[in-house]
């Protein structure tokens, strides 16, 4: 009986540290997402403000005829966007589309079964 006793008597030391300990990580886990919003922005938001203004401009000015409108995207992903972050998009140099593939998948599936 003395043996389940001083068993027990440990588990509550261990059990209030744990709870301390717990605690501790709450606290500054609590803490870490106002840290973050004090970091410096990015080269990415200076992209995203012209991306706006340019924006901002074409819903500002009259409608474009087709031609200008191509003229304006040329060398760009679209005409407001440009060609910004064009590097970082995943290219194909397969033209078929992948759901043109999926379904050419699918039908040699059915044949060959």
């Amino acid at each position: 009986m003395k043996y389940i006793s001083a068993l027990l008597s440990h588990l509550r030391s261990v059990q209030i540290l744990l709870s301390i300990l717990l605690s501790a990580v709450l606290f500054f886990a609590s803490g870490s997402p106002a840290l973050a919003g004090k970091s410096a922005p990015t080269k990415g938001t200076v992209q995203l403000d012209k991306i706006e203004q340019k924006t901002q401009e074409s819903i500002d000015s009259p409608a474009l005829s087709l031609e200008a409108v191509e003229k304006r995207s040329k060398g760009g992903l679209n005409e407001i966007q440009g060609n910004a972050d064009q590097d970082k998009m995943i290219h194909s140099d397969d033209p078929t589309l992948p759901v043109v593939k999926q379904i050419e998948k699918a039908i040699d599936k059915m044949k060959h079964s």
